[in-house]
């Protein structure tokens, strides 16, 4: 019987062209590793499944909904053989085989139990992927200060450490982990489910990683652009910030970012 070291899940949803490309590029660099490519494609308008298919070697689930996030990447996990999961966004790329260090890593340190690599914009120069912890103090020292304290960053190292959460766009954990934390919460239709994924996974007592070494090209709010124009992209953050701060600690940080960010206008005046 085959023994698959890793399962690579993929969520689309009318993205046929940037989800190729990311299934093009695993099968260029990945090496040395017994994987398989699941995509769980969201009731997809377009032509996606059948280039999916026509692609070959991929496993291609088809909802008939768009699903979300979270619930895809649970539709398609459930279907997941390999020992580690590694959940990617359909705008990610890689551009090596350095993802094989990143899973020996994991594999060789237990106390792990999510790791995710350094993001690239799409000229090479870096994104980030790592957030701070998301409190209040943080938001005002952000918002109020000019400290770089709450949004995602870019860690300044090259050596792998222990951060306190890192962006879902490309995260690997144990697939026993994932299946005892329960799946990705899916309460969450989109956004937040990162946050809340490194939340549980902390609970039991293990530590979420950044590993430098790895990298990936993501091309950012390319899978959710046509959710909503981007005067409005704001908007979608909404529900999830409430689901994961809860409703008092949503509202004290909508007032700390909107009141901090129109004082920064007026001082900077």
């Amino acid at each position: 019987m085959r023994s698959i070291q890793l399962s690579l899940i993929i969520v689309t949803w009318n993205t046929a062209d940037i989800t190729l490309k990311c299934v093009k590029t695993i099968k260029q660099y990945l090496k040395g590793v017994d994987y398989e490519i699941i995509v769980a494609d969201n009731g997809s308008e377009d032509d996606t499944v059948t280039r999916l298919k026509k692609e070959g070697g991929i496993i291609v689930i088809e909802n008939k909904a768009n699903l979300g996030f979270g619930k895809g990447n649970n539709v398609a996990a459930k279907k997941a053989k390999g020992k580690y999961l590694l959940f990617l966004n359909s705008d990610m790329e890689l551009i090596d085989n350095k993802l094989v260090d990143m899973l020996d890593y994991i594999n060789n340190h237990s106390q792990i139990g999510l790791i995710g690599p350094k993001f690239l914009n799409i000229d090479l120069t870096d994104q980030g992927s790592v957030f701070p912890p998301q409190t209040l103090v943080n938001a005002f020292k952000e918002f109020w200060l000019g400290q770089k304290a709450y949004s995602k960053y870019v860690p300044n190292t090259n050596q792998p450490i222990e951060v306190s959460s890192v962006s879902g766009g490309a995260v690997l954990i144990l697939r026993q982990l994932f299946e005892k934390i329960g799946g990705w919460d899916k309460r969450y239709f989109m956004f937040f489910e990162d946050l809340e994924l490194c939340r549980q996974v902390k609970k039991l007592g293990y530590k979420i990683y950044y590993f430098p070494a790895c990298r990936f090209i993501h091309r950012h709010g390319a899978s959710g652009k046509k959710l909503a124009d981007t005067s409005n992209q704001w908007r979608r953050l909404i529900p999830s910030s409430k689901i994961y701060h809860g409703i008092i600690k949503h509202y004290l940080l909508f007032l700390i970012t909107w009141t901090g960010q129109k004082w920064q206008k007026i001082s900077s005046k």
